[in-house]
C-alpha cells in the first residue's frame, strides 16, 4: 500500500504549517547571534523542556526500538532507558551549574575552567570534534530512518530520499535560528506521538488485541521466548551476554558517554531558560516526558510486530511497512507526516547546535572576532549548508540505525568520567579532556576496525578502561590550572566537594592575607559557600531515578497483561517521587 494523493495532501499541509511557524521567526532571530542560538535566553520551562523531547524523538527512534524489541526483546531498550541517569545528574546538579556559567554552548566552559594554550585549543578541538564527527552521525542516523521510511512508503531511492526529507528543515533552520527550532519542536512533537499512537493502536488491533499478543507471540516463537522481559534473561546466570551487557548499559554507559553533564542540546536549551527554576523544571520534564510517556507507543508496536511479520529480514523497516499497511488513506498521511515531524525537530536541532559550535567557538573565537552580527548570522547560514552536505554524504553509506546508535554510544564512551570530574576535581586540566578524546577515538576506532565480532559489553568495557586510565595518567603528568583561574571558576560557581578543598583553602589564605603585597594585585576572594552538598544530590539523583524509572515500567506492564507487577513499579517509583520532590531544592 503506498501514499495517495490525500496522504501527500496531508504531508504537504504539515509541511507548509511548519515552515510557516519557523519564517514567522526570521526577524526575531536575525538580530543577533544570541538570538539566534538561544533565543535571548528567554525560554520557559514548558518550551525548553519539549523541544528536548522533540530533539531526542526522531524518525529513526521507533524504527531503532523495533530494531532492539524484534532481535532481542523489549529488556534491550534499557540501551537508551540507562541515559535516565545522566539526564537525573542534569535535574539534581548541571542545569544550576550550566545556567550560573552563562555560557553560549557547553565547549565554551573549557576556556572558563583551564587555563594556557590548551584552553583556546581544546575549545576549537571539541567544537569540531562535535559539530563535524558526533553530530554528523547523529544526523546521519536521523536521516537514514527517514530513507528508510520513504522507501517502503513511496520506493524513493536513498539520494532523493536523502535530498528531500531535508529540503524543508534546512530552509527554516537557515532562516529562522533557534527560534523556529523550539517553537515548531513544540508543534513537530504533539504531531509525532499522535503519529506513535496511531501505529500501535492499529498494530495491537490487527494482532487481536493486548490479550491475544503474548499467546500468539509464545505460539509464534515458542513459551520460553523472552519478547516481552523487561529485565534480560538470566538463564545463563550473571555471565550471560544479556545480562553482562545490561550491567554495561547501567554500570557503564551513562557516565561513560560524551553527554554525561548534560551534552550539548540538552544544555543548549538549559541556558536558554529564563533563570535557573525554568532550567531546572525543563529538564525534570524532558526526563519524566522523554522515557514515561513516550516509549510505550513504540514498544507496543514493535512487540505487535513480531506476530505481524514473523519472517521480515530487515527488522528496522518493519515500523514504516505497518504505517503503510494497517492504516487507511488520509490516516497513513498523517503518520507520515509525523515521521517528518520527528525528523524535522531533530535535525533543525543539530544543525543550529553544530553551527553555534563552528560560529561560536571557532570563528568568532579565532578567525574573525570584531565583525558585525549581520556578518555572524551569514556566516552561521552558510556553516549550516556546509554541515548539511557532510552529513548527506555520511548518510548515504551508513546502513543500519542500531548499528550506528550503538557505535555512537562506544565512539565517546571514554570521555564522560573525565567532563564530569572537571566540576568536581580541581586537579583536571585542558591536557585531560584533549587525551580522553583521542584516547576515546583511537582505542572505538581499532576495535571496530580490528575486533568487530567482539562481543558489545567487552567493547564498551576496553573503551573506558582505556580511555580513562590514559586521561587520568596524563592529568597527573601536566602542570594544574592557574590559581587564579580556578578561584575564579569555583567562586562563579562554588560546586564544592572534596574535590575542591585545595582551592577553598586557598580562598581561606587569601582573605586572611588580604594586605599582603602578593594579594594587593589578586582582589579576587570569592564566596566559598557551595551551592549544594554533594551527598544531598546523590540522594536526590537515587530518588529521581527510582521515581522516573518506576513510572516507566509501571505505566507499561498493564498493556502486557501485567497489572500487579505494573502497581509495584509505579508504588515503588512514587515513593521515589515523593522523596525527590521533598528533598529537592535545586530549582530555588
Amino acid at each position: 500500500m503506498k501514499l495517495t494523493h490525500i496522504d501527500w495532501l496531508v504531508v504537504a499541509v504539515y509541511m507548509a504549517a511548519s515552515l510557516a511557524l519557523g519564517l514567522y521567526h526570521t526577524r526575531r532571530a536575525s538580530s543577533s547571534i544570541e538570538e539566534f542560538f538561544v533565543s535571548g535566553r528567554k525560554l520557559p520551562w514548558w518550551l525548553a523542556g519539549t523541544s528536548m523531547v522533540a530533539t531526542t524523538f526522531s524518525s529513526d527512534t521507533p524504527l531503532y526500538i523495533t530494531g532492539l524489541v524484534r532481535t532481542g526483546g523489549i529488556y534491550e531498550n534499557w540501551q537508551w532507558w540507562c541515559f535516565l541517569m545522566t539526564g537525573m545528574l542534569s535535574v539534581v546538579v548541571f542545569a544550576r551549574l550550566w545556567k550560573a556559567a552563562g555560557v553560549m554552548t557547553d565547549v565554551e566552559l573549557t576556556e572558563m575552567r583551564y587555563s594556557g594554550r590548551a584552553a583556546p585549543v581544546l575549545r576549537a578541538v571539541k567544537a569540531v570534534y562535535f559539530a563535524v564527527f558526533i553530530h554528523t552521525i547523529i544526523k546521519a542516523q536521523v536521516i537514514l530512518a527517514m530513507a528508510k521510511i520513504l522507501d517502503v512508503a513511496v520506493g524513493m531511492d536513498k539520494w532523493t530520499a536523502i535530498i528531500m526529507s531535508s529540503a524543508v528543515t534546512i530552509c527554516y533552520a537557515l532562516l529562522s535560528g533557534y527560534w523556529g527550532v523550539v517553537v515548531t519542536d513544540f508543534f513537530q512533537f504533539i504531531v509525532a506521538m499522535v503519529g506513535a499512537v496511531i501505529i500501535a493502536w492499529a498494530a495491537i488491533d490487527k494482532v487481536g488485541g493486548i490479550a491475544a499478543l503474548p499467546v500468539k507471540i509464545d505460539a509464534l516463537y515458542g513459551p520460553g521466548n523472552r519478547f516481552l522481559d523487561i529485565l534480560p534473561p538470566g538463564d545463563g546466570g550473571i555471565f550471560s551476554i544479556p545480562v553482562l551487557t545490561f550491567i554495561a548499559y547501567m554500570g557503564m554507559s551513562w557516565w561513560a558517554k560524551y553527554s554525561s553533564d548534560g551534552g550539548g542540546v540538552i544544555v543548549q536549551r538549559m541556558v536558554s531558560c529564563k533563570n535557573q527554576r525554568h532550567a531546572v523544571g525543563s529538564v525534570l520534564y524532558f526526563n519524566v516526558a522523554n522515557y514515561a510517556l513516550r516509549t510505550w507507543p513504540w514498544v507496543l508496536a514493535a512487540a505487535a510486530s513480531l506476530v505481524l511479520y514473523p519472517n521480515a529480514v530487515d527488522h528496522e523497516s518493519v515500523y514504516p511497512r505497518m504505517a503503510m499497511e494497517l492504516l487507511p488513506a488520509g490516516v497513513r498521511g498523517l503518520v507520515m507526516a509525523s515521521f517528518f515531524a520527528a525528523f524535522m525537530s531533530t535535525i533543525s536541532t543539530y544543525l543550529n547546535l553544530s553551527s553555534n559550535y563552528v560560529i561560536s567557538d571557532v570563528y568568532r573565537r579565532f578567525v574573525k572576532k570584531d565583525a558585525d552580527e549581520r556578518h555572524y548570522i551569514t556566516a552561521t547560514r552558510v556553516s549550516i549548508l556546509v554541515l548539511s552536505a557532510i552529513t548527506a554524504v555520511v548518510t548515504y553509506y551508513a546502513d543500519s540505525i542500531v548499528g550506528v546508535f550503538k557505535f555512537l554510544i562506544a565512539f565517546g564512551s571514554g570521555t564522560g568520567l573525565c567532563f564530569i570530574m572537571r566540576w568536581y576535581w580541581w586537579r583536571v586540566n585542558a591536557w585531560s579532556e584533549i587525551s580522553a578524546m583521542a584516547a576515546s577515538t583511537v582505542i572505538s576506532s581499532a576495535i571496530y576496525v580490528f575486533l568487530p565480532k567482539m562481543p558489545y559489553y567487552e567493547k564498551l568495557l576496553l573503551i573506558i578502561l582505556f580511555s580513562n586510565i590514559v586521561w587520568v595518567l596524563v592529568t597527573l603528568l601536566t602542570k594544574p590550572v592557574e590559581e587564579q583561574v580556578l578561584i575564579k571558576f569555583y567562586g562563579r560557581l562554588r560546586v564544592g566537594g572534596i574535590g575542591w578543598r585545595a582551592v577553598e583553602e586557598k580562598i581561606r589564605e587569601n582573605r586572611e592575607n588580604r594586605d599582603s603585597p602578593e594579594n594587593r594585585d589578586s582582589p579576587y576572594f570569592p564566596d566559598i559557600t557551595p551551592r549544594g552538598h554533594l551527598r544531598t544530590s546523590i540522594l536526590n539523583w537515587f530518588y529521581g531515578c527510582v521515581f522516573v524509572y518506576g513510572l516507566t515500567v509501571g505505566l507499561g506492564l498493564p498493556f502486557l497483561n501485567r497489572p500487579m507487577e505494573g502497581a509495584l513499579w509505579l508504588s515503588v517509583g512514587l515513593a521515589g517521587g515523593l522523596l525527590f520532590f521533598r528533598s529537592f531544592k535545586g530549582w530555588d
